[in-house]
């Protein structure tokens, strides 16, 4: 693991990033659930022709239940990188803990929320059929 260097012209410390707190799961919390809502949204409206003709729901459901889970996948990335981070506030701080509990509790609000929806339009497809 590389050593902790300091900046000679601005007197700041860089130190190297840890593992658990890499960037791609901070990411991950919080543009997996907007990424789900994008491919379940282009997904479904290009397979409602096809269940239409075919009187067969099942891809219609089956984005529905993936795009469900991916989204809540991420929600639960952003949850578990904010609460690594000590699960407090973003705060005015700076810094890679500062950074990460505000891309944490962002993703984590966001994910939140399209979740639901994502759910909502699920449940929305039990109740009205393709073809209308």
């Amino acid at each position: 693991m590389p050593e902790r260097t300091a900046d000679p012209t601005t007197g700041t410390i860089n130190e190297p990033l840890p593992p658990e707190r890499g960037l791609a799961s901070q990411w991950v919390g919080l543009l997996l659930a907007p990424a789900a809502f994008f491919l379940h949204l282009q997904f479904a409206y290009a397979v409602v022709p096809w269940a239409c003709r075919h009187r067969n729901d099942f891809w219609i459901h089956a984005s529905g239940i993936a795009s469900v889970i991916l989204a809540a996948i991420g929600t639960f990335v952003a949850w578990s990188v904010w609460r690594r981070e000590g699960g407090d506030a973003p705060g005015e701080g700076y810094g890679i803990s500062s950074r990460a509990r505000m891309l944490a509790v962002t993703g984590l609000g966001t994910s939140a929320i399209i979740t639901l929806i994502l759910v909502a339009q699920w449940v929305a497809a039990f109740v009205v059929s393709s073809c209308e």
